[in-house]
């Protein structure tokens, strides 16, 4: 069960990697992380006279999805997806352009959905069994 559980967790940790923004030129999110993390610390070390300040929330983006792949607690993992899913909408830029979700999007958006909360169920259903 516990291998069962791991490969979820991989799984929707990739999948939420993978969704696309829906803004003019959608990247995933895996790229603008990397981006907003690449520019925040060029800005912050090369004496520039503003700094990227969208690219600190990837630190706890991060955190969040080293934490959802370790724990094993229900409530941290469903704490970890509900944060995941708000972040989520910032990144992806939802709420303004709705009007341009595709299957880039709601695709790996449904897997780790479904991924994520089949995760928490099993964790809860172990904590319980214990």
């Amino acid at each position: 069960m516990s291998l069962n559980i791991s490969f979820l967790k991989f799984i929707s940790i990739l999948s939420f990697l993978l969704i696309n923004g829906v803004q003019e030129n959608g990247v995933p999110n895996f790229a603008i992380l990397l981006i907003y993390l690449f520019q925040f610390f060029s800005d912050v070390f090369n004496n520039t006279s503003t700094i990227f300040w969208e690219g600190l929330i990837t630190i706890p983006i991060f955190g969040l999805l080293i934490l959802f792949l370790r724990s094993k607690n229900y409530r941290v993992l469903l704490i970890c997806f509900l944060s995941l899913l708000i972040v989520l909408v910032y990144i992806t830029g939802v709420l303004s352009n709705y009007y341009r979700i595709d299957l880039t999007f709601s695709i790996p958006l449904l897997i780790f959905l479904i991924s994520s909360i089949y995760v928490i169920l099993l964790a809860k259903k172990i904590s319980m069994r214990v």
